[in-house]
């Protein structure tokens, strides 16, 4: 069964062919979204076991998730995104948040996990404490990393469109949604509109964003 056709997230097949589609999919930033549809209770269940029980260091959580699919919350947040260059006069925001659902990664502090685990003291042996904050960092930022890949390949196999933003207001999101750090990574997850080219604004549809080819990454094989 094609996972575009799907009835659910439990009730397809998968197959090379469509892990391989998939992935490229999940490449493509989409723009605009069918707010008429609404992601089904199994399926984001099943994205957030995909954001929460991947890979990181030690099994540490180095960051906290949001789930959002309030409506008037996401347009809150979309209106802190305003940083898109359209030209040199004129900027725009970015409508990937705008999706049937938004999530938002959120800095968590890690050395607490750490002090639950007894490992802070392990790891801070024979470094000073400058260079473990420099690790941790490093280690969050690479869980975030793998955190948002899963969830973006999860989305599209089940037949989602996504879009990623790091462009935005820290400060003033952080405010909106009440959390206790610094968002990170905003993730828009949800049904494309099938009227539109991907890459027209949400809003304003006079405005096409750019795109560019993915530069091809070197690839070394050792058999």
């Amino acid at each position: 069964m094609s996972l575009d056709n799907k009835d659910s997230a439990s009730e397809f097949q998968i197959y090379n062919s469509d892990i391989k589609q998939a992935i490229i999919r999940s490449q493509h930033c989409q723009r605009n979204w069918d707010l008429s549809k609404e992601i089904t209770q199994e399926d984001l269940d099943l994205l957030i076991t995909a954001a929460t029980q991947c890979p990181s260091k030690q099994n540490v959580a180095y960051y906290k998730i949001h789930f959002i699919t309030k409506r008037d919350l996401i347009e809150s947040i979309h209106s802190q995104t305003d940083g898109f260059g359209i030209n040199t006069m004129q900027t725009t925001t970015n409508t990937q948040v705008l999706a049937n659902l938004l999530v938002v990664l959120e800095k968590y502090d890690a050395k607490e996990s750490y002090y639950r685990n007894d490992q802070w003291d392990q790891l801070k042996k024979g470094i000073n404490d400058n260079q473990a904050e420099i690790d941790i960092e490093r280690d969050r930022n690479i869980a975030i990393g793998i955190a948002a890949g899963y969830l973006n390949v999860v989305a599209s196999l089940l037949g989602y469109s996504t879009g990623f933003c790091s462009c935005f207001r820290p400060a003033n999101i952080k405010e909106i949604l009440k959390l206790n750090n610094e968002p990170i990574l905003l993730i828009g997850i949800g049904f494309k509109d099938e009227t539109l080219n991907r890459r027209i604004h949400h809003i304003d549809h006079s405005l096409v964003f750019p795109t560019k080819n993915k530069q091809s990454i070197p690839v070394n094989i050792i058999k």
